[in-house]
């Protein structure tokens, strides 16, 4: 069953369209922003409770930002370079997961992960 909308924000296209393509069998709607300002807008219009955001496209005092704004919003921070700094700076600034953007397993694990538990607390 499908559920809910998922936003992401990739610097590279092809890395965009490929995470959209692995998670639209696992969600209801798979929208993909070009820009920070369009990042926002999609995540009002679709009332998104997930986000994949490159942190080359928003950087972590927009993370941060964007946690506080919207309540319940899981925010999965990529990066092409992963590191155990930025890992933790992506946390602290509000993300639940970061991982590189094409490794698509850990981003749909947290996906998931994020999902069950906007379940368990609407339940």
């Amino acid at each position: 069953m499908p559920l809910s909308t998922v936003v992401i924000a990739q610097s590279d296209p092809r890395t965009a369209q490929g995470i959209a393509e692995d998670l639209h069998a696992h969600f209801a709607k798979v929208a993909i922003a070009q820009s920070a300002v369009e990042l926002h807008d999609l995540l009002l219009r679709h009332e998104a409770r997930i986000a994949v955001l490159d942190l080359e496209i928003v950087n972590l005092e927009e993370v941060r930002k964007l946690s506080e704004a919207f309540d319940g919003l899981a925010i999965i921070c990529t990066h092409r370079s992963p590191d155990e700094r930025l890992w933790m700076a992506a946390l602290n600034a509000g993300a639940i997961e970061f991982c590189h953007p094409l490794d698509l397993h850990s981003i749909l694990r947290a996906t998931h992960s994020a999902a069950q538990r906007g379940l368990k607390s609407a339940a």
